[in-house]
């Protein structure tokens, strides 16, 4: 009767370093969450009929850390993210325009994580992360943005994913899916207040990502 050739494990030092690095590229699917304001059911806003966010895809890369804390806990800190966002959002108005509000910028995004791994199964691991990030527009809005809709320069949000970590002889490649949802609102009050904010009384960020890490 034949055995199962034994399976080699690589990289089995590497989980018990203190600290480890890697680089990961991401590619994600962004939104915007509407709360509307009470004046946007009022006489005030009757020529504007509806305020609908669109989906759009982006990409981010960026550098990490892991700090280890036991086998199966690790700290992940982010010190590196850039990222570039699509945002748009569609103002339906009584006379049949639709005015589309785009909004492209470069966000740096920093962020620190606790990491949750299973017990390694030949070269295999599954994990669970969660944690909190900022997001910091890089430079000033576009001056053809100004009387738009109009998007504050820092963001913050709670992120939750899953993943799953693969040994190979020289790295370890991790593909991740991770929500975030932002928990401050980004929409920036205008003065004198504008068509596109007075409907708003929050606008939240949602982002979808799929994160290919690379480590040692």
């Amino acid at each position: 009767m034949s055995q199962k050739a034994p399976v080699t494990k690589y990289r089995v030092d590497q989980d018990n370093k203190p600290l480890k690095y890697g680089f990961f590229l991401g590619f994600h699917q962004n939104s915007y969450g509407v709360k509307h304001s009470e004046v946007f059911e009022t006489v005030a806003l009757d020529d504007l009929l509806a305020i609908n966010p669109q989906q759009n895809a982006g990409f981010n890369l960026g550098f990490m850390l892991d700090f280890r804390i036991n086998d199966q806990f690790s700290w992940r800190v982010i010190p590196v993210k850039i990222a570039l966002y699509q945002n748009a959002v569609d103002y339906h108005f009584a006379n049949g325009t639709v005015d589309t509000q785009l909004i492209e910028t470069t966000r740096i995004e920093p962020g620190i994580f606790m990491k949750y791994r299973s017990i390694r199964r030949a070269n295999s691991r599954m994990y669970i992360i969660g944690g909190i990030s900022a997001s910091m527009r890089s430079g000033k809005p576009k001056e053809t943005d100004t009387g738009g809709l109009l998007i504050k320069k820092l963001d913050v949000r709670a992120e939750i994913g899953i993943g799953l970590e693969k040994y190979f002889k020289f790295f370890k490649w991790s593909p991740e899916i991770r929500y975030a949802r932002g928990i401050i609102n980004v929409a920036e009050q205008q003065t004198p207040e504008s068509v596109y904010t007075l409907g708003i009384d929050r606008l939240i960020t949602h982002t979808f990502t799929l994160y290919l890490h690379f480590s040692d």
